[in-house]
């Protein structure tokens, strides 16, 4: 990060950092997905009506976008699902986390995934999606229009998944190598036409499964996609 960079990021800080706090940790199973309890004061998560993304101090100068999902307003209690199953600074930083910790962040805002107003949603992402999508799953207050896949590492992610979460997401097991292809078979075994398809994850598996979609001669919906990480 060169000079300029930092000294905009520092006033950034100073201006809008807020805390945080984490009110517990749990890691899934091989310590690869971590679901974190968090608090927010003075956060008003009644107004949220988009997917939202909040900006945390991972490191020195360092911040990641994380999704904060199953939010209850009436203790600003929510949680992040954080992909540790690769080197970086989130991953070291959720690693690291303990009950009673505080943490900084320096906002949250919307994202350009919301609820539509009628018809089916389906989704499709890896696991850096999780909260993404059950955030997006909990402002569709549960209609049964909701629906999705998620791509996880292996049989013990998608047990875990199955075992702590109540959602209408199903979730598939790929290599992360062929996170693109396990997604597409998804895609080809069922008969899209006009769904509202939200994808959200690896940014060229994002951009693939895009193509892919609008190359299938039936399909009339629309694709919202958004990459978190490449």
């Amino acid at each position: 990060m060169n000079k300029l960079k930092q000294k905009a990021l520092a006033f950034l800080e100073r201006a809008t950092a807020k805390a945080g706090y984490i009110l517990d940790v749990k890691s899934w199973e091989l310590t690869t997905i971590f679901e974190i309890d968090i608090q927010l004061p003075g956060i008003t998560m009644q107004s949220w009506q988009t997917v939202q993304h909040m900006k945390i101090k991972v490191a020195d100068m360092t911040y990641r976008d994380y999704s904060p999902a199953i939010w209850d307003s009436s203790t600003n209690t929510c949680k992040l699902f954080i992909d540790a199953g690769h080197t970086g600074a989130g991953s070291n930083w959720v690693r690291q986390l303990r009950k009673g910790d505080a943490f900084t962040y320096i906002g949250i805002g919307p994202t350009p995934h919301k609820p539509i107003q009628a018809g089916e949603m389906f989704c499709l992402g890896d696991a850096s999606s999780i909260g993404h999508f059950l955030a997006l799953e909990q402002l569709t207050k549960n209609s049964g229009d909701f629906s999705g896949v998620i791509a996880l590492n292996n049989i013990q992610q998608q047990l875990e998944f199955e075992r702590y979460l109540s959602t209408n997401l199903e979730t598939v097991v790929s290599k992360k190598e062929n996170l693109s292809s396990s997604l597409a078979m998804e895609i080809s075994q069922r008969r899209l036409t006009d769904e509202t398809i939200f994808i959200a994850g690896n940014i060229p598996a994002v951009t693939q499964l895009r193509k892919q979609i609008k190359q299938q001669p039936q399909f009339t919906g629309a694709i919202k996609a958004q990459g978190f990480w490449s």
